[in-house]
């Protein structure tokens, strides 16, 4: 049996470096099946596209069911680009400049954009616009996902079966960061308009895209990380061969052991050239592991994964108290109708995961070794020169 991992990392390999002359692997029935649905766990299952049609796997059916899922995936791309030409469309007709990051932002590394799963569209607006972007969305069909709050970093609204995220900073960002939010807002002052199949959408510079799409793997560091925001940073690194140029920013923020393992884990497991020496205080191999085991957003790991991540707050009960509000918030249908129950989300909350954790029949045992796995991470985050808050410090 070929190691799964391996298996994994050859094809996204093969995917984004076209050119690699490798030949593929032979696999089994049982293989091409577990990598089918790892890929589908990292929200990377449409990546091997041009592979899939030239590769006799040994299971038609689940040929046929993959070859599908990446038609879906190209539907559903254009679907959300046609939505962001019309939402760059509004708010340049209303005098807000915006670029958009992640996404599109990042796919336009790729060989084949397309192949890259699309969720939501975020963009990025300045502080002085973003309450006038709120207003002018809301106008025009936008609908607001949740309550407003002046303390959030980003409102999320839904259309026509796409979801926005409105930025006015970056979740990892701090609010009194005066310095790196400044940053940001430059960058949209030079933002640089990009074409992806006739779709052309603002972008901050080379740089700073490739900032953000860091910060995206710092900030899941904590949730659930997977190979989606891996794979962004490798094609990002290896179209614009900027690590240099970027290395100074990076240090700027505290990151730079931290980008140094990223980049030395793509190198070993992705294909990626060499850009970083490589050396035995990168732990490459833990973050990998750390990876695989969650997947895109802590996806493998499930309820169980959250509770393990709680115990990064054990040092911060305020932390704890807002993570357990807004879980509330998003899953208490009655607090959503009714303003007067939101309050008390956190105790729907406590009671939601306690229900679940008595029908998955969790013991004391369980829960000893979840709060262990919770300090693995915690040491490991440490260990990649980073704090376990999930904002930048410098």
């Amino acid at each position: 049996m070929l190691d799964k991992c391996q298996f994994l990392c050859y094809l996204v390999s093969k995917s984004v470096f076209p050119l690699d002359p490798q030949t593929m692997l032979s696999a089994s029935a049982d293989e091409w099946n577990a990598i089918y649905h790892e890929m589908r766990n990292h929200a990377i299952a449409a990546l091997p596209y041009a592979t899939l049609t030239s590769s006799p796997i040994p299971d038609a059916e689940l040929r046929k069911k993959w070859l599908r899922a990446c038609v879906i995936q190209q539907g559903r791309w254009v679907q959300v680009m046609h939505a962001q030409r019309l939402l760059i469309k509004l708010l340049e007709k209303n005098a807000i400049p915006c670029a958009i990051i992640k996404g599109s932002a990042a796919a336009m590394a790729y060989p084949h954009p397309a192949l890259r799963a699309v969720g939501d569209v975020d963009f990025l607006v300045k502080r002085r616009d973003f309450d006038k972007a709120a207003a002018i969305l809301e106008a025009n069909g936008y609908r607001l996902t949740h309550d407003k709050d002046a303390t959030r970093c980003h409102y999320a609204f839904e259309k026509d079966g796409v979801d926005f995220e409105l930025h006015r900073r970056l979740p990892i960002v701090r609010e009194d960061d005066e310095t790196l939010l400044a940053l940001f807002e430059n960058g949209i002052d030079i933002r640089v308009w990009h074409d992806i199949d006739g779709f052309s959408f603002p972008a901050l510079p080379t740089d700073l895209n490739g900032l953000v799409l860091l910060f995206h793997i710092n900030q899941h560091l904590r949730d659930g990380l997977g190979l989606r925001q891996i794979i962004d940073w490798t094609v990002y690194l290896h179209q614009n061969g900027n690590w240099e140029e970027l290395l100074p920013m990076i240090r700027k923020t505290g990151q730079e052991k931290f980008a140094r393992t990223v980049t030395a884990m793509c190198q070993r497991y992705l294909g990626l050239e060499e850009i970083v020496e490589e050396s035995d205080d990168l732990p490459c191999d833990e973050l990998m592991a750390y990876i695989m085991e969650k997947g895109n957003f802590g996806r493998k790991s499930g309820q169980v994964g959250k509770i393990e991540s709680v115990f990064l707050d054990m040092a911060n009960p305020v932390r704890i108290f807002k993570r357990l509000q807004r879980g509330g918030v998003r899953r208490w249908k009655a607090a959503k109708k009714h303003r007067l129950l939101r309050p008390f989300a956190w105790l729907y909350q406590i009671g939601s995961i306690s229900c679940e954790l008595l029908r998955d029949k969790m013991t004391p045992g369980k829960m000893l070794r979840m709060r262990q796995v919770g300090l693995e991470q915690r040491e490991l985050i440490r260990r990649l020169g980073l704090d376990v808050d999930y904002s930048i410090k410098r």
